[in-house]
């Protein structure tokens, strides 16, 4: 209880502290009307002068899911739809148990999840559940792969970044609901998953707004498997529930000027069997709660857009299997403050801090802070219509940890499509377990070194409608890589692997028939090899869970009130341990919704996953469902 006291008192004191500036660019002005007032609304919302300053990227590739596309896919939470995007996911069960995303053969804290501006890893073991969001409140997902990132909110990672924008609050009173009910054709359980998610958004006032939003979702995971011993068996011991809670409250001022007041709460009880052959039952409770104030000014002076975020994370964990019980207190402070601006038509100029103050208890760790620091800054150069260059340089600090991230891009302009090319510094801090952790034979090591290596990467967009493609080619080195093992007897995190990254990673996007027809494909054929000299039983051998190719082809029909889609997803050969010695065999998901739009309001929708009864593991003996369908409804209202 001291502990949670001491780090609100710290969170009260940074949220007055001084604003740190930096700069962006003007590129549009929208003048709204004096007063803007719907006929069915009793409040009248007068926003003033607005501005609006888009970020113009140079050599940055991303891959966007907008809210259009989560809504017809009908997925049943995150991990479901990036794994229909082409994107590795390490999953050890079905809904609500531990997934982690992997981009080009690097998971974990080496993958990035920025939410609102806000970046939410866990600091103690480095990841982010994707249980905790609710699909419905996403405005937008970008994905941008490797180590080079321009924006400022996060100063980039390694393996990429997923940022995540979440929606505003409507104009006019909005409602939604999202119904559903899941079966794995288990006798004993005819209905497995039952899911209810509500949204409503509101104008409170004079320029005021309000959204609030709640799910909670019921999972009995009775899924159906082919066990090693080659039968069909229903997974038991896997039950899943969950709910998260969320309010949002923003205010408009002066020209377009807001603050915005929001907080999320996740609970969840997951029962976690482990592997196929496990008896033992353990019991996970999870506690996570997301405090943020946004203070946005977009025009200072017409020239400057500063933003101001700060955060209150906290993640509770409990762990309890076999009467042994362990818990994890992580409470995170974090403020990032980044300010643009347009100089002239030449240069643009972008900077950035980032504070990180970081309060663990752990049964493992003990007690521990961490206090973190990034300054950034993103200089562009548009020396003409063909040419332009993008500089980010970063400063990061932890502890005694200390990395400079310089970064290059380069962009060249044709008609024909744009080529970019990128080069750049990959860092990643040691996370709290690996430098704290003391507990059931291993301890971490506090004397870690920084991950660090070099990446670079050439790619071509085109701009012709008959080819509409985007291909990149990328390389990484990568050193210091922690890993666990023995030292002088003692089985401890060291800084010993180092390995080489190449691959290929290609896109295509297309429409017909006036939207009426819509295929994309991604694919990324990746190639590593793992270059500690130290170990000769694993030089040269490719890394453990990478697969040599993945790709995803997703093929959607649009009528007036009609759609349907087919995802189809490729995972390739993976091996087991770095010794090369057995692999995971690839596998073919195929999912398919469709939906029907009854009226203006309501849309009853039906989803298969795993079409094809593919009997497969992401994580080799952690058992994955075979084919499951969920029938759902959506009620969208207006007013």
């Amino acid at each position: 209880m001291h502990f949670l006291k001491r780090s609100s008192l710290l969170f009260t004191v940074l949220l007055f502290c001084g604003i740190f500036l930096s700069a962006e660019e003007y590129v549009s002005e929208l003048e709204a009307e004096p007063s803007q007032t719907s006929s069915d609304s009793e409040y009248e919302v007068d926003l003033g002068q607005v501005y609006t300053y888009l970020e113009k990227p140079v050599a940055e590739q991303k891959i966007i899911i907008t809210k259009e596309e989560i809504e017809k896919s009908h997925s049943e939470n995150l991990t479901s739809l990036l794994q229909s995007q082409g994107m590795q996911i390490l999953s050890y069960g079905a809904y609500g148990l531990e997934s982690k995303p992997s981009i080009r053969g690097f998971t974990d804290e080496t993958v990035r999840v920025v939410i609102d501006g806000v970046c939410v890893n866990n600091a103690q073991y480095g990841t982010f559940d994707f249980s905790s969001i609710n699909l419905n409140q996403i405005e937008k997902i970008e994905i941008v792969k490797g180590g080079f990132t321009e924006g400022i909110s996060d100063e980039g990672s390694v393996g990429g970044t997923i940022y995540i924008t979440t929606k505003k609050q409507d104009v006019k009173k909005h409602f939604s609901s999202d119904t559903s009910a899941k079966t794995y054709f288990n006798p004993a359980w005819p209905v497995d998953t039952l899911s209810q998610k509500l949204t409503f958004s509101s104008p409170a006032g004079e320029n005021s707004f309000f959204k609030t939003s709640a799910a909670l979702t019921l999972a009995q995971n009775r899924f159906l498997y082919k066990s090693d011993s080659n039968q069909y068996v229903y997974q038991d011991n896997s039950q899943v529930w969950d709910t998260d809670l969320s309010a949002a409250f923003t205010h408009f001022y002066g020209a377009g000027s807001s603050v915005t007041v929001s907080d999320a709460l996740y609970a969840g009880n997951k029962y976690c069997p482990g592997v196929e052959h496990n008896t033992n039952i353990g019991l996970q409770k999870d506690y996570d709660n997301r405090f943020t104030i946004n203070l946005l000014n977009p025009a200072i002076g017409n020239a400057f857009r500063l933003e101001n975020n700060f955060a209150y994370l906290t993640n509770i964990r409990f762990y309890d299997a076999d009467s042994e019980s362990s818990s994890h207190f992580v409470n995170t402070i974090t403020w990032t403050t980044y300010l643009t601006y347009f100089a002239s038509d030449f240069i643009k100029e972008s900077a950035g801090f980032t504070f990180d103050g970081v309060f663990l208890e752990s049964t493992d760790d003990g007690k521990v802070n961490q206090f973190n620091w990034t300054l950034k800054s993103t200089t562009k150069f548009f020396f003409n219509e063909i040419f332009s260059l993008s500089l980010p340089l970063a400063v990061k600090f932890q502890g005694e940890n200390f990395a400079f991230v310089p970064k290059l891009g380069l962009k060249t302009s044709f008609a024909s499509g744009d080529f970019n090319l990128a080069l750049y510094r990959m860092v990643q801090f040691p996370n709290m377990d690996d430098l704290y952790w003391s507990g059931a034979g291993a301890v971490g090591n506090p004397d870690l070194d920084v991950e660090n290596g070099w990446g670079g990467e050439i790619s071509f967009n085109s701009k012709l409608p008959f080819l509409p493609l985007s291909i990149c080619i990328f390389s990484n080195y990568y050193d210091n890589k922690i890993k666990w093992g023995y030292s002088d007897g003692i089985w401890t995190s060291q800084n010993v692997a180092s390995a080489f990254y190449a691959g290929v990673d290609l896109d295509i996007e297309k429409s017909f028939f006036n939207d009426i027809l819509y295929f994309r494909f991604s694919g990324e054929y990746l190639y590593n090899r793992l270059l500690n000299k130290n170990d000769p039983y694993t030089y040269g051998k490719r890394i453990m869970w990478t697969p040599d190719f993945v790709a995803s082809l997703v093929i959607r029909l649009n009528l007036e009130k009609w759609q349907a889609s087919l995802e189809t997803s490729y995972m390739g050969k993976r091996y087991i341990s770095n010794l090369n010695i057995s692999y995971m065999k690839p596998y073919v998901l195929m999912n398919a919704s469709a939906s029907f739009k009854a009226n203006e309001w309501l849309t009853p929708y039906v989803r298969i996953e795993n079409l094809l009864f593919q009997d497969y593991e992401a994580v080799e003996n952690y058992p994955m469902p075979l084919t499951s369908v969920t029938l759902g409804c959506s009620i969208k209202k207006d007013w």
